[in-house]
């Protein structure tokens, strides 16, 4: 590595604006909102947020404060650009996209031309069972396993139908419209599965939170059983020491007694020898 070339930083610098978040700037944007709160334009003023300011009062505020004030947020039918992708606040139908690019891809490859999605089973905004919209079902009520169990069977016969008109013919025109009504059963079938994306998702932090709850339990039985293996150990130590104390008092005792009968054998002794002496003088 070159000793002289340019210091390279591993993230790049935060934006320059930032210098302006000081807490004196924080103040005078506080004096500039109660100075609306409480002037003529209180009617701006959000329980919630606090006063709010127009835009023709924060274009005439100083730039330094201008950078303290959030933008709104986009609406959901509002478009902005993330990472140079467009996107929105619902989200992106991705589903559509997909079948938009497929369909252009088999027209441009001349496999199916003309080909469209179309919806076989109802939703909230379209209440038939042939629809033509791309919308997704919204409508909790329907019954999609007896769809999805409709579609397979039709994948099912269709397929059939379609190696019959091979057999007898592999260059009809019937051909592409087996086909055309298969690939719309099956892009049907993957939409209805992708609606169970929130059960799934749903299960997944259900078993999740299961197994952290499994897991805290066993670590509270992990403690219990080693509070009762200390407590074996201190109550061993209790019993230890109360039998430590017990062999110093039985030697304490035994001691006193050893003690006393010496004294009772020295006095013994002194007495023999005062009846001796007493009977030495008496002759």
């Amino acid at each position: 590595m070159a000793e002289d070339g340019p210091l390279l930083n591993f993230f790049p610098d935060p934006p320059p604006f930032f210098k302006h978040f000081t807490t004196e700037n924080l103040a005078r944007l506080k004096e500039a909102e109660s100075a609306v709160s409480s002037g003529d334009d209180a009617a701006h003023e959000d329980l919630s947020t606090g006063p709010k300011l127009s835009p023709e009062q924060i274009l005439a505020l100083p730039t330094e404060l201008r950078y303290l004030i959030p933008p709104p947020p986009p609406s959901n039918d509002e478009s902005f650009h993330v990472f140079g992708e467009p996107a929105k606040s619902s989200g992106n139908n991705n589903f559509t996209q997909t079948l938009e690019f497929i369909s252009k891809t088999l027209g441009a490859q001349f496999v199916l031309s003309d080909w469209n999605y179309t919806q076989l089973y109802p939703s909230a905004a379209s209440p038939s069972v042939e629809a033509s919209s791309t919308a997704h079902s919204t409508d909790a009520n329907i019954d999609r396993q007896q769809y999805l169990n409709r579609f397979n069977r039709s994948i099912l016969l269709e397929y059939l139908s379609l190696l019959g008109i091979l057999t007898l013919d592999p260059k009809s025109e019937h051909k592409d419209k087996k086909l055309k009504h298969i690939l719309t059963l099956v892009c049907n079938m993957h939409a209805l599965i992708n609606e169970y994306r929130p059960h799934q998702a749903r299960e997944t932090l259900i078993g999740i939170m299961e197994e952290q709850v499994r897991r805290k339990k066993a670590e509270i039985e992990g403690i219990k059983a080693i509070e009762g293996k200390v407590v074996g150990v201190l109550d061993g130590f209790g019993m230890a020491v109360n039998s430590e104390t017990e062999v110093e008092n039985r030697d304490d005792a035994k001691n006193v007694s050893q003690k006393d009968a010496e004294e009772d054998k020295r006095k013994e002794a002194q007495r023999h020898l005062w009846d001796v002496v007493d009977d030495i003088l008496a002759h």
